[in-house]
């Protein structure tokens, strides 16, 4: 920049100076919320075991509601999907039990665990679960 004979700086030279500082600053806090909102993301990736206590083995099945355990949770953290799959290791001839909620494309976690689940005949059977969450 350059200042003239009575050195004062031209008025186009400040309105460029005072652009480039408001370019700058503007650019510096999109990238700070852009950064910040990445790293909010994901943080609550699992879901309560809880909701599987309504699960139970009657006839050879794995019965219960559990979409709508399933819908409610995803609905409440925003996932784009839910998948569940339950089946009784072994041979004991239960079948196993798999329900999709939403959609599953994009980034997946999953965790997989052992479960009690009562038999209509008085038993507690383990089963394995796996519960995928898509975000």
């Amino acid at each position: 920049m350059r200042f003239n004979k009575r050195g004062e700086l031209g008025f186009p030279e400040a309105i460029m100076a005072a652009m480039i500082v408001t370019l700058v600053l503007t650019l510096y806090m999109g990238l700070l919320v852009l950064n910040t909102a990445e790293d909010d993301r994901g943080t609550d990736l699992t879901v309560d075991h809880r909701i599987f206590s309504n699960l139970a083995l009657e006839n050879g099945k794995i019965v219960g509601d559990i979409e709508k355990d399933l819908t409610s949770k995803m609905e409440r953290h925003g996932f784009r999907g839910i998948s569940f799959t339950c089946e009784i290791p072994g041979d004991m001839g239960f079948s196993y039990r798999r329900a999709v909620v939403g959609n599953m494309d994009g980034n997946i976690s999953s965790e997989r665990f052992v479960f009690l689940l009562d038999s209509a005949d008085g038993r507690t059977i383990p089963a394995v679960i796996e519960v995928a969450i898509c975000v």
